[in-house]
């Protein structure tokens, strides 16, 4: 029943995008592989690092490969245009800039009832690097200015 709790309070800080909390909840024995998948959807690179940062084996390739695929579909397609596929919505979405861990600062799109932050472009740019996957230079670069607001803060 401890796991269980662990994890529900864990799902419930990666949705919350709460960094440190994750943080803690992974060094108090939560497992995070459980949801990183969530949070690799949720687009937050802080969120992301949190969890990878405390894994103390490397993940099984098919599941290296899931987080990869997923990342890279919803920095493809953008968070606005998944969540106007996943939700059916067709209104204005709420976007705004929102911190990110301690110091970065990334777009939070809500659509259809739900929120994630466009920093897919990033998560997916950590996982290509933990896992030594060479990304060319130039597509490394259109990730780094894709998202860039008036004050030069970059979702990279």
């Amino acid at each position: 029943m401890a796991e269980r709790d662990g994890l529900s309070g864990l799902c419930a800080a990666v949705a919350a995008y709460a960094v440190e909390t994750v943080e803690e909840l992974v060094a108090a024995g939560a497992a995070p592989d459980r949801v990183l998948l969530r949070a690799v959807e949720g687009g937050s690179p802080a969120v992301v690092s949190a969890l990878l940062d405390e894994r103390s084996a490397p993940l099984p390739e098919a599941e290296r490969d899931r987080l990869l695929v997923a990342a890279r579909w919803w920095y493809e397609r953008g968070a606005e245009g998944e969540l106007r596929r996943l939700t059916g919505a067709t209104g204005p979405a709420d976007v705004r800039w929102v911190r990110d861990g301690a110091a970065d600062r990334v777009e939070e799109v809500t659509l259809g009832g739900r929120t994630v932050r466009a920093g897919h472009g990033a998560v997916l740019t950590q996982l290509e690097w933990r896992y030594r996957i060479l990304a060319p230079v130039g597509e490394l670069m259109a990730r780094a200015v894709r998202h860039e607001d008036g004050a030069g803060a970059v979702d990279v």
